[in-house]
């Protein structure tokens, strides 16, 4: 018979393990930089010429992906996408702004030339940012914009439509459909399930959770969308038929009427467009490329004429990078959901947010800061935390202009409203002030399926949270109150930043959406513009002029992973598909398995598992 041996303590288990996850993290970190060494070498040795770039160059502007304020995930993330691409592409927002702007005086520069093919997804408010770029490098350099295009979405030809002329394909497909509102209502299915469903709110307008106790959209909710989605489309209208020298009313008419204008015109929508003159060209490929060569230079490449990438226009001026100015103005980018916590980019964490916002208040060389808003909201006490950080760089005596993007409501307008400034877009959302809690309870569920619960408490609070009985009427008249105290603050809050009534805000508050011109009629934000009026705002409130340098505070890459992301970003400008050579096929055979080797490293460790206490009672605005 064989003896079994006692079983170990639990402290001389954790103990025992201890030096095993040392080794194994020792291992991991020796094999990550091994690789890391390696694919440097590879890249260097083949890629140590810079980017060459000649008189009468195109530059090409075509956003890949979504067109973001900042890129999304963690910096090691956005690292492992410059290696391997990524199946959701993003474009920063800033990148195709510098690359217009640093064109404008680059006598290497020829054209411009707008490429709007693989731009998934981009709002109106950004596309405004552009449309004032372009339109002053257009003044300033009296070069041609030329934009060419094979199918466009709506979105798309008004960033095509930006350039002087639009060069469709014969066989284009375009559409427009103004803009809608519409959402998918779960009360009966809730219903049938057992689900009961208890919303806490203030405000009529505040809809965001009506699809969980409604079957329809309320009169309430039809009536604020409407209002501010009208008024967008006036917006995004009036941008086509300035450009277009058409009349709004005859736009209106041609949208409305795409399908009859379509079958006239024997089914070819470029024509049609053509015929209604929202295009000036219809050609080929070949023949596009051959007019941009008449305004560039013919070259021997797939093309046909000679142009360069505005990401590879970008590597080549970080080459020539001029010598850093001693003044800085920060932007700090709240771009996403607000949560609590920690967040990646892509969201907005409370902890992360305030923390760059704090490192731009402790940087002596930062003079101004200017905060970046696209979000709908979130966490209230993770924007209350963001907006103390915002009060703080007042009270260090810098001054904070806020730039909101495509939307800043709720919980976005919280982290505004003290700032010195409000700029917004004519194509901005903002407002919806207001505040709601929501959870659900499943006991006629459980019943359903023959599931029971029992159990006791010290007191009758115990429980309060349980999802697997009735809610009490002692804690419903708890967190409502708990609401209305939320909702009271934040009124109180926009009336003592902005100077008005606590009575009045109340009026435009109570959850209601308003467009940016609406909302400065009603006193909500300061001024119609772009980042760079904030910009410029923020530097004349800190008296520096014209002689700043912009920097952006946002996690940041090591510095070895900034030199491999600048090694890598040169190596993938090389590897065009298109022109692949017998050295840059040796190199993708040679780099495959290296590249292959650091996603599993990279994902090892992305695999560790962590908690994530979620509150049922988890209150939004």
């Amino acid at each position: 018979m064989t003896q079994r041996s006692p079983n170990k303590p639990f402290l001389i288990k954790i103990l025992s393990f201890v030096p095993n996850s040392l080794v194994r993290m020792a291992n991991f970190t020796r094999h990550l930089i091994l690789l890391i060494i390696l694919y440097f070498f590879v890249s260097l040795v083949f890629f140590n010429d810079s980017i060459v770039l000649k008189k009468n160059t195109a530059l090409i502007i075509a956003p890949l992906g979504y067109v973001v304020n900042q890129l999304s995930g963690t910096p090691s993330e956005k690292l492992m996408n410059q290696i391997q691409g990524s199946d959701v592409p993003e474009t920063q927002m800033r990148d195709l702004l510098k690359a217009i702007e640093s064109a404008t005086f680059d006598e290497r520069i020829s054209v411009l030339v707008l490429r709007p093919d693989y731009m998934w997804s981009i709002g109106l408010a950004d596309l405004k940012e552009l449309e004032a770029a372009i339109d002053k490098f257009r003044q300033q350099s009296q070069k041609p914009v030329i934009a060419i295009a094979d199918n466009m979405t709506q979105n798309q030809y008004y960033f095509a439509n930006l350039a002087d002329e639009i060069i469709l394909d014969p066989q284009a497909f375009m559409f427009f459909q103004g803009y809608g509102s519409y959402r998918n209502y779960f009360k009966d299915g809730l219903d049938k399930l057992g689900v009961n469903v208890h919303l806490f709110r203030v405000g009529e307008y505040k809809s965001a959770a009506e699809p969980y106790i409604r079957n329809d959209m309320s009169d309430e909710a039809k009536e604020s969308a409407l209002h501010y989605m009208n008024d967008i489309w006036d917006t995004y209208l009036a941008g086509v038929s300035s450009r277009r020298n058409i009349n709004i009313e005859d736009i209106k008419q041609v949208i409305e009427n795409q399908a009859s204008l379509l079958k006239d015109s024997e089914g070819n929508m470029a024509q049609m467009y053509k015929k209604a003159g929202l295009i000036d060209q219809i050609k080929n490929e070949h023949f596009k490329n051959k007019y941009i060569a008449g305004l560039s230079a013919e070259e021997n490449n797939k093309d046909g004429y000679r142009n360069i990438k505005f990401n590879d226009y970008l590597l080549k001026l970080a080459e020539e990078k001029a010598t850093e100015r001693v003044n800085k103005i920060a932007v700090i980018v709240a771009e996403g959901t607000i949560l609590d916590g920690e967040q990646d980019a892509g969201t907005i964490g409370g902890v992360t947010t305030s923390a760059l916002l704090r490192q731009a208040r402790l940087d002596k060389s930062v003079k101004a800061v200017v905060l970046r808003v696209n979000s709908p909201g979130g966490s209230v006490f993770a924007s209350e935390q963001i907006r103390r950080e915002v009060d703080a760089i007042k009270v260090a005596g810098k001054p904070i202009v806020v730039s909101m993007g495509n939307v800043a409501a709720s919980g976005g307008y919280w982290i505004s409203m003290t700032s010195d400034k409000i700029y917004a877009s004519d194509a901005t959302i903002t407002g919806s002030i207001g505040i709601y809690g929501m959870f659900m309870t499943y006991p006629e569920t459980l019943k359903k399926i023959g599931i029971h619960t029992d159990g006791v408490g010290t007191s009758s609070w115990a429980g309060a949270f349980r999802t697997d009985r009735e809610l009490s009427d002692e804690f419903a008249e708890l967190i409502q109150a708990n609401i209305d105290h939320g909702y009271q603050q934040f009124i109180t809050s926009v009336a003592l930043a902005r100077g008005l009534e606590v009575d009045m805000v109340d009026t435009i508050a109570r959850g209601r959406v308003w467009s940016a011109r609406q909302a400065k009629e009603l006193g909500l934000i300061d001024e119609i513009g772009g980042l760079n009026d904030a910009l410029a705002d923020a530097a004349s409130r800190a008296n520096i002029g014209d002689n700043y340098d912009v920097i952006w505070i946002e996690p940041e890459l090591s510095e070895m992973q900034k030199f491999f992301m600048s090694s890598l970003a040169h190596a993938s400008s090389m590897l065009d598909i298109n022109l692949v050579s017998e050295k840059q096929q040796m190199l993708q055979q040679l780099l495959s398995p290296i590249e292959e080797s650091l996603k599993l490293v990279v994902n090892a460790k992305r695999g560790q598992v962590t908690e994530y206490a979620h509150c049922f009672c988890d209150i939004k605005q």
